[in-house]
C-alpha cells in the first residue's frame, strides 16, 4: 500500500484567490429597488488548496458589515460551504457543482429580514482575474423568485 496523495489545488478555486473589489446589485425583496453595494474580499487557500476562505465587508447605502466565508472542492467537481453576511441569520450553507468555469450551488439559510428559512440558488463564474456571483431566491412572503445579488469580483 502507497502514501495517500495530497489533494491538488482546486483549479476554479485557486483562480478566485487574492484581494478582490467587489460591485453590483443587491434587493432585499421582489419589489425593492436594486441598492449598489461595494465589497472587498480577501480569498486565500486552505488545505492543500481545497479549501476557499473569504474574508472582507460588503456595503450597501443603508448598511454594511463583515462577510465571512468557505468554500471547499470535494472533488468530482462538487462544491460546498458556508457563508455569513449581512442579509441572514447565521450562516447560509450550500452544496453544489461545477461546470466548466461556472459552479451552481443550492444554498438554505435564514432571513434576517423575516427570521424565516429561505432557499437560493447561487451560480459563481469565474473568469481571468475576477468572477460573478449572481444569487436568486424566492421571497418568504410572496413566493416571488427574484435576484437577491449580482455582484462581479474584480482582482486588485
Amino acid at each position: 500500500m502507497g502514501q495517500p496523495a495530497w489533494a491538488a489545488e482546486d483549479p476554479l478555486l485557486s483562480r478566485m484567490t487574492g484581494d478582490f473589489v467587489g460591485r453590483g446589485t443587491f434587493k432585499s425583496s421582489p419589489s425593492a429597488e436594486p441598492e449598489m453595494v461595494y465589497c472587498k474580499i480577501t480569498n486565500a487557500l486552505a488545505s492543500g488548496g481545497t479549501v476557499l476562505t473569504q474574508k472582507g465587508r460588503c456595503a450597501v447605502a443603508t448598511n454594511s458589515g463583515r462577510v465571512t466565508g468557505t468554500m471547499e472542492a470535494k472533488g468530482g467537481g462538487v462544491y460546498q460551504g458556508t457563508l455569513e453576511s449581512l442579509s441572514t441569520k447565521g450562516p447560509v450553507k450550500f452544496a453544489g457543482k461545477a461546470s466548466g468555469d461556472q459552479i451552481t450551488m443550492n444554498a438554505d439559510f435564514v432571513d434576517k429580514r423575516s427570521s424565516k428559512p429561505g432557499k437560493a440558488v447561487i451560480q459563481t463564474v469565474v473568469g481571468d482575474g475576477k468572477y460573478r456571483t449572481v444569487s436568486r431566491t424566492v421571497d418568504t412572503k410572496t413566493k416571488s423568485e427574484f435576484v437577491a445579488s449580482d455582484i462581479v469580483f474584480t482582482k486588485q
